[in-house]
Formats: structure tokens, sequence, C-alpha cells
């Protein structure tokens, strides 16, 4: 099931355009000519954002593949080298792993595919401003429950995780 927080792209799509439209309206209404559109706040380009949202989704699905079949070479294609895994662990306190120690755990896991599990993934919401995107999962390696947010950042063209941040459940 895929669902996509668009409101969020939405609204801010419009407010940023009526904004813009706005400022400049008032502007020749009030005789300001130093007023332009280079000075308006930027708007992006929706074929653009589409396009960012179509990445983003392959990313998604690059990663719930990952984790289903506990593939650490699939999840090193979609994190950034300079990454990390950051959760509250077993002792109550902040544990932030570094990607290369948390690709290593995976590769010692025994994949969820492999034990003939059912899968069970979900896209919350990705929002997106320019380079910059978070993304809201859930998914199940049994016996656990997980909700990962993902800060990803656009590098060199590339969506990247940067950082996951998670929580489970049994």
């Amino acid at each position: 099931m895929l669902k996509i927080d668009r409101r969020a792209f939405l609204s801010r799509t419009t407010s940023v355009t009526f904004g813009a439209t706005l400022g400049s309206v008032l502007s020749l209404m009030l005789g300001d000519r130093t007023s332009s559109h280079a000075q308006s706040p930027p708007v992006q380009d929706n074929n653009l954002m589409d396009a960012d949202v179509r990445a983003l989704r392959s990313l998604a699905q690059t990663y719930f593949d990952a984790a289903y079949e506990m593939d650490a070479d699939k999840f090193a294609s979609i994190f950034h080298h300079s990454s990390s895994v950051t959760k509250v662990g077993d002792d109550g306190n902040v544990g932030v792993t570094p990607i290369g120690l948390w690709l290593a755990a995976v590769r010692n896991m025994k994949a969820p595919k492999q034990q003939g599990l059912e899968r069970h993934d979900q896209i919350l919401s990705i929002d997106v401003e320019r380079e910059l995107a978070v993304l809201k999962f859930k998914l199940q390696i049994p016996p656990r429950y997980f909700t990962d947010m993902l800060s990803c950042l656009k590098v060199n063209g590339t969506w990247k995780i940067v950082q996951k941040v998670m929580t489970s459940k049994t």
C-alpha cells in the first residue's frame, strides 16, 4: 500500500505561488518598480517535484526489498557513506551507529524472505524541500514492527539516505 502526503506539497507550492503573485501585484499597485520575480521566493517546478517523488519512491522500494532480503549491498546503494542509524536502545539511551557497522550487522541477520515470512511495508509520507527529503515508513521484520524516518539529500543528482532514525516494537 502506498500513501504519500501530497497535502504538504500542494499547500507549500500553493502558498509560495500565491505569495509571489500577491507580492508582485502589491508592488505594481503601490508603484514599486524595483520589484522583480528574481526577488520572489523560488517556486519548485511541479515536474521536478514529481520526478523527485518518483525517485524517492524507487529508493523506498529498494529499501523495502533490502530489508526483506537482508541485503546489505542493496542497503549500501541507497545510504550515503557517512550516514548513521539512530535509535533509543534497550537501556533508554540514544544509540548512534555508523552505517558501516549497521551494514555489518545486516549481513549477519536472517532474511525474512529466506524464512518464508510475509512482507508488510508501507510508505507513510514523503516530504520534499529542494534537495532535502524526509520519508516515513512502516515495515515488518518479524517478530518486530519498525517505524523508520529517513532524512535524504539529493547528492550529485541522486537521492541518498543520510540519517535513519528508527523505533520498533514486537
